[in-house]
């Protein structure tokens, strides 16, 4: 696969463990290769920046970023690409249509900004999940009106989890009936990303492509959940994990191994051929 000249991963369920860690010393090694034969390393997930470098700093300026969902886009030298965002008055309006659809929420819903993250302080402490988000969202602000974010802040993406049955439900009333303006995605197990339209990976990869001068026929990319639907789509090599949700094992070649023994790197030193172990 001598054509492949850019490499895309998920994290949740994809280069994470379980642990949400990766193999650092392997993961080092490919990224020298790379860096010494013109290839691109692409973080590409629904979390931020600041978790992405919070969990990779000893690799920071070594990969690119298409994150919230190919919302945010930045070269590995810090060079932004892309930044999609809502409009001011769409926030409370989500907010109304996710609270009318009465879903049993696994925790409350958060407005992830450019510069900040907020939760409704009614949502504090609530729902099964709530632990484990403040875990992407430490610094999580709490405010009791959304007329509280400021005005200087502009909101990204809106976060929430739903049971598994009803969060389906919900992402294809989205899509069928606002469409046009707000996208509706989930990475599996009842989470929920509502971002603008036309914001995905595939969308948000293609900025990094057209800076590098290369199309998506040099494009590997890993996946486990239907928001790395449109990248697996229309990656040249689209691997999905075998761990993943059934309709992308369904639909595209597996990883040689699952997230837990280092699927991607491996399948990545596989198929290219590398002189790595």
């Amino acid at each position: 696969m001598s054509e492949i000249k850019m490499v895309a991963t998920d994290l949740d369920g994809t280069f994470f463990n379980n642990q949400r860690g990766v193999n650092e010393a392997k993961f080092s090694a490919l990224l020298d290769y790379f860096d010494a034969h013109d290839l691109h390393f692409v973080i590409a997930t629904g979390n931020d920046q600041p978790l992405v470098d919070h969990v990779f700093r000893p690799f920071i300026g070594r990969f690119d970023y298409a994150v919230n969902n190919g919302g945010q886009v930045k070269t590995k030298t810090g060079e932004l690409l892309r930044e999609a965002h809502f409009e001011r008055s769409d926030g409370p309006k989500i907010q109304k249509l996710i609270e009318d659809a009465q879903l049993r929420l696994r925790h409350g819903i958060i407005f992830n900004g450019q510069h900040d993250s907020y939760m409704l302080s009614q949502y504090r402490g609530q729902g099964d999940l709530y632990d484990d988000i403040r875990w992407y969202f430490p610094d999580l602000k709490f405010i009791d009106d959304f007329s509280e974010i400021p005005t200087d802040e502009t909101i990204i993406k809106i976060i929430f989890s739903a049971l598994p049955e009803d969060a389906r439900q919900f992402i294809d009333m989205i899509n069928r009936n606002y469409g046009e303006t707000y996208h509706a995605t989930t990475s599996g197990y009842g989470a929920i990303d509502i971002i603008p339209a036309n914001v995905n990976k595939a969308t948000g990869i293609q900025y990094l492509l057209d800076y590098y001068g290369l199309t998506f026929d040099n494009v590997m990319a890993f996946g486990d959940g239907f928001n790395d639907l449109e990248m697996l789509e229309h990656a040249k090599a689209a691997r999905s994990m075998p761990n993943g949700d059934p309709y992308l094992l369904e639909h595209f070649p597996h990883a040689i191994a699952d997230n837990q023994r280092d699927g991607v790197l491996d399948t990545v030193i596989k198929e290219l051929q590398l002189p790595l172990k």
